[in-house]
């Protein structure tokens, strides 16, 4: 099937479940069409989900870092066939490609010159598109990086776990391949982008990881505004290994009872393939590490945890940020530990009474300014310092 009529096929679908058509698209094979479809800004991604910490038995999260020099070819978009992709394959010849560092700008290293423009775009005086369409002269990185899956990594998926690709910031718009097959599609480039790559990679040999990076797409028009036009892969790039049974996302609402000086915590638990795990157990701990609250239930697709008043509650505040460490056991049917979440939260409560912003019933004043993050020889590929 082409990949278009798949890719409407799966709208209509959408459509009739009460889905927009604009907020999930699947796809096996890239589009060009893609990239000035305004409605089209994600294809394959995995939806936003809480960054909790998880842990495989008491092993610590299976995280592969994929940061380092990458190889890199610039070319215009005139030249790049996404929908056939030869550049992607395994075996692709890139032998004449240059070198970049992941993260960094195109510009930063020399492949793009730096464009700085305000209330205009950049193409103002030189192209004239239509929007949603975007100029000629639209330039293309086709990166390309090979790895090995990192043991824990491949340990997880040989268990029937999941490993994905997280881009964490990029510029403007990829499309993504593993081993010559296409993963993914993803604009919203301040924002991660993450692929489930399971079934295209290699477990015990070597991958090859293939970025299209375009300057321009349909997102382009919603850049006019006074910054500096950065292109490229310019946050981390990672993989992360999920097992089969995983905590997927973790919704907590800690709130506060300041003339109770009591607490309430509430929380929301997505577990994939309940059916495989047989108790979800949490406990609350304080800084001492003392229980203030536990509870033990059945595994279930949603779990709901509801801790009703917890008096003598520590509140947050910036002036005393004191934090509870809430842990997670996802227990398997035979008594080992699938999985373990530990996130630290902070009690609080934020009310506007009377026109007067207030947290823990007392009076709060914010001190700030606007910026950019931006460094004057990186770009926004800062570094933590």
């Amino acid at each position: 099937m082409a990949a278009q009529e798949e890719a409407t096929q799966l709208q209509e679908s959408q459509q009739t479940q009460g889905v927009p058509e604009s907020r999930i698209l699947q796809a096996r094979q890239a589009n060009a069409s893609w990239l000035t479809d305004p409605t089209v800004f994600a294809v394959n991604r995995k939806p936003a989900h809480s960054n909790h910490r998880y842990f495989l038995g008491e092993a610590t999260e299976p995280k592969q870092n994929l940061d380092g020099v990458w190889k890199v070819n610039v070319t215009q978009a005139a030249n790049v066939d996404v929908e056939n992709a030869p550049f992607a394959a395994a075996d692709f010849n890139d032998a004449g490609f240059g070198a970049i560092n992941v993260p960094e700008h195109l510009q930063m290293a020399g492949y793009l010159k730096n464009k700085y423009v305000n209330v205009q775009y950049p193409w103002d005086g030189h192209e004239d598109p239509q929007e949603p369409n975007v100029p000629e002269n639209n330039h293309v990185a086709i990166y390309r990086r090979s790895f090995t899956l990192d043991r824990p990594l491949a340990a997880t998926l040989e268990n029937g776990g999941t490993v994905s690709i997280t881009f964490h910031g990029m510029a403007t718009a990829i499309y993504v391949w593993v081993n010559g097959t296409f993963v993914g599609y993803g604009e919203d480039g301040f924002t991660p982008n993450e692929f489930d790559i399971t079934e295209a990679l290699n477990v015990d040999g070597g991958n090859v990881l293939t970025v299209a990076c375009y300057e321009y797409a349909s997102a382009s028009w919603l850049e006019d505004q006074d910054f500096w036009r950065l292109h490229g892969l310019f946050r981390f790039v990672e993989l992360a290994a999920q097992p089969r049974v995983h905590v997927e996302t973790v919704q907590i609402e800690a709130d506060y009872n300041p003339s109770m000086a009591a607490g309430t915590l509430n929380a929301t638990l997505q577990l994939r393939n309940a059916n495989d795990a047989a108790t979800v157990k949490a406990k609350l701990r304080d800084a001492n590490g003392t229980v203030v609250w536990e509870s033990t239930q059945c595994a279930n697709e949603t779990i709901t945890l509801n801790s009703g008043a917890l008096k003598n509650i520590a509140p947050w505040s910036a002036e005393e940020p004191t934090l509870y460490e809430l842990t997670v056991l996802v227990v398997g049917h035979d008594g080992p530990l699938v999985e373990k979440i530990v996130q630290r939260i902070g009690f609080r409560t934020f009310r506007i009474e009377d026109g007067i912003m207030k947290l823990n019933g007392k009076r709060v004043v914010f001190k700030g300014a606007d910026r950019h993050e931006f460094d004057a020889k990186r770009g926004r590929a800062i570094t933590r310092q």
